[in-house]
């Protein structure tokens, strides 16, 4: 009998090599710090391929996403890229957000139509995002001297910040007359009607809750492109955002007992060090160069959803699911191999660009 490297989970029931567990976390925290997003995609698909049972693979994996998310959220914070004030005022839009969602997929659920519904929202919502940071790259390389500075959508964004919303003022109990408008320093906003982060935490809220994410992958790019906030600082105030979300899915999980805390341990022990690795590479990579490894990063996801769909057709099919993670996790490895070569290759220039003493 040959000896085996597997650990039992007695939450889950299963047996799994914890180099596999490691192996995930690095990837999800790698990709959480210089991304910005919570990896749901990422985790839930890679447990599901190491034998994990699905209710168990969301509900740990939500744990790992909220780990994860405080980790680098703090991290980000020391290095300046979390706009606080920015992100709790979303908040005031995102809980209701997900309320409302998790009352439709209610609705959907009773109809039979919740899985066809979700899956499908999600490729569209995945294909048109990656492909859009796509073209924006695209489109941006071919004016060399801004393509550092702005995103193709830089005089939308402007626009936005000089909508003005009514009502513009509201009287508070105790403070008299509050104007609805603020200053973002951080976000490098001078003024912005308060109504339109609240109307994006509400949007991003619903669909976080009703395709059963954090909303990260989808709230970044809003505050790149519609908002104008900073590539870095879109990064750790999303995170900041993914706490609230992944909070509350792990509560509602580990409620219903579908937590396994000794794997879930394990993944964030090795997250730690992932996010080590992200947060720093957005020292040394520029805005856009993460913004296409998002996009590309994106259009992978939505391959993966498509292929696990197109599994539900016919039996004969069932293969694709598994191809499906599969290709997901190659997509979330390969992101961490050019992520960190990226960043050695330019800490190597800075370094030999830097003066010597003798």
């Amino acid at each position: 009998m040959r000896p085996t490297t597997d650990m039992w989970f007695p939450s889950a029931e299963v047996s799994v090599n914890p180099a596999l567990l490691l192996l995930l976390g690095v990837m999800v925290g790698t990709l959480s710090g210089f991304f910005g997003v919570g990896g749901g995609f990422l985790i839930t698909g890679g447990l599901l391929v190491f034998g994990v049972p699905p209710v168990f693979a969301v509900g740990t994996g939500l744990a790992l996403i909220m780990g994860s998310s405080i980790i680098n959220t703090l991290k980000h914070r020391h290095l300046g890229n979390v706009d606080l004030r920015l992100g709790l005022i979303m908040l005031i839009g995102t809980l209701p957000g997900v309320y409302l969602a998790e009352q439709l997929n209610s609705t959907l659920e009773e109809s039979g139509l919740i899985g066809p519904v979700i899956r499908y929202v999600y490729i569209v919502f995945l294909a048109a995002l990656g492909g859009f940071i796509v073209y924006d790259h695209l489109k941006q390389r071919h004016n060399a001297p801004t393509v550092e500075k702005e995103v193709s959508t830089a005089s939308l964004a402007r626009r936005v910040q000089r909508m003005r919303i009514p009502p513009h003022a509201i009287w508070l109990p105790g403070f008299r007359k509050v104007p609805t408008y603020i200053s973002l320093p951080v976000s490098g906003i001078d003024q912005l009607s308060v109504f339109i982060p609240v109307m994006v935490g509400f949007s991003v809220g619903f669909f976080a809750g009703l395709l059963g994410a954090g909303g990260g992958f989808l709230l970044m790019p809003v505050l790149i492109f519609g908002m104008g906030v900073p590539t870095t600082v879109a990064i750790g105030t999303d995170l900041f955002q993914i706490i609230a979300t992944g909070s509350w899915g792990t509560f509602i999980y580990a409620l219903s007992h579908s937590v396994d805390p000794l794997m879930a341990i394990i993944m964030l022990g090795a997250a730690s060090v992932g996010s080590q690795l992200g947060t720093t590479a957005t020292k040394y990579v520029n805005a856009a160069r993460i913004r296409i490894l998002y996009g590309a990063t994106i259009l992978g996801g939505c391959l993966s959803v498509t292929l696990d769909q197109m599994s539900t057709y016919s039996d004969s099919l069932e293969f694709l699911s598994t191809l499906a993670s599969v290709v997901l996790l190659s997509v979330a490895g390969t992101m961490c191999l050019i992520i960190a070569t990226m960043m050695i290759k330019r800490r190597r220039e800075n370094r030999q660009l830097a003066p010597t003493d003798y």
